[in-house]
């Protein structure tokens, strides 16, 4: 049987074929239970200590309290009741305010997914007009903004985890960071970032908002040279004011903690 299109173009590309959607859903049975889970993610580490010094006390109390026949420390039955209700409000609380922050933040992270897919979208289909028409250099600097939109997906998701610094971009970069601590950095994203561009996080400016400077210069040229009319570039400025609204709404998610009273 003869390969389909798709698959012909994957042969050809030797990229896997990615389709809207395709990794929303688990497809196969996970192999070990959530709690067995040791990966990215996993608290196991974070509680592992806790969990164990509270084990080893209870341990102690019971000894106790079985050893020795004219000592009781077991609590009188009417305190169980009203510390069940407290624990229970407790962990409600809890849950709830880390499932709102968890689902604000969702929700965030799709604004911005659709706002990059508006201005990419305006930007590849009014790039050019009649009376002027888009030079090589024009479609370069169109593309360059695309790949810029796609990067901001990246650095906002990298600026969020306190993942500093643009990826490196070549091996002798790669050396001096290795030599320097001993680590290096992903580069998910380095070719989709402007060559020669200097990143300012060390100075308190973040990659997605310096990312951003780019497309309002994008809107400004296009509005110069015929390619929006006023109101259009109104409200392609509105798209990038929403992305940049949603980034900094997730950096308060972000860097807010839990009250202490849900602690």
């Amino acid at each position: 049987m003869a390969d389909s299109p798709v698959r012909r173009t994957t042969k050809a590309s030797g990229r896997l074929p990615t389709f809207p959607l395709a990794y929303t859903s688990r497809r196969k049975p996970r192999r070990w239970p959530l709690v067995f889970r040791f990966i990215k993610g996993a608290i196991h580490r974070m509680i592992i200590l806790p969990v164990i010094i509270h084990t080893l006390f209870a341990a102690l109390i019971v000894f106790i309290d079985l050893r020795d026949d004219n000592t009781s420390l077991g609590l009188p039955s009417s305190i169980i009741p009203s510390l069940s209700i407290v624990v229970g409000l407790m962990l409600v609380f809890r849950n709830q305010t880390s499932f709102e922050r968890f689902w604000t933040g969702r929700n965030y992270l799709t604004q911005i997914c659709t706002c990059v897919r508006n201005l990419t979208r305006s930007f590849l289909c009014y790039n050019s007009n009649d009376k002027m028409p888009a030079s090589d250099a024009d479609k370069a600097d169109t593309e360059r903004v695309v790949r810029i939109l796609l990067a901001i997906l990246y650095s906002v998701k990298n600026h969020l985890r306190a993942e500093w610094g643009a990826p490196l971009r070549s091996l002798e970069d790669a050396a001096m960071m290795i030599a320097k601590d001993g680590r290096t950095m992903t580069s998910e994203f380095s070719d989709l970032l402007p060559s020669g561009m200097k990143v300012l996080e060390d100075e308190g400016l973040g990659l997605p908002l310096q990312l951003t400077f780019f497309v309002d210069l994008y809107i400004r040229r296009g509005y110069e040279k015929g390619w929006f009319h006023a109101p259009q570039s109104s409200a392609l400025s509105t798209q990038l004011n929403t992305l940049v609204d949603a980034y900094g709404r997730m950096e308060t998610i972000r860097s807010t903690p839990l009250p202490i009273a849900h602690l």
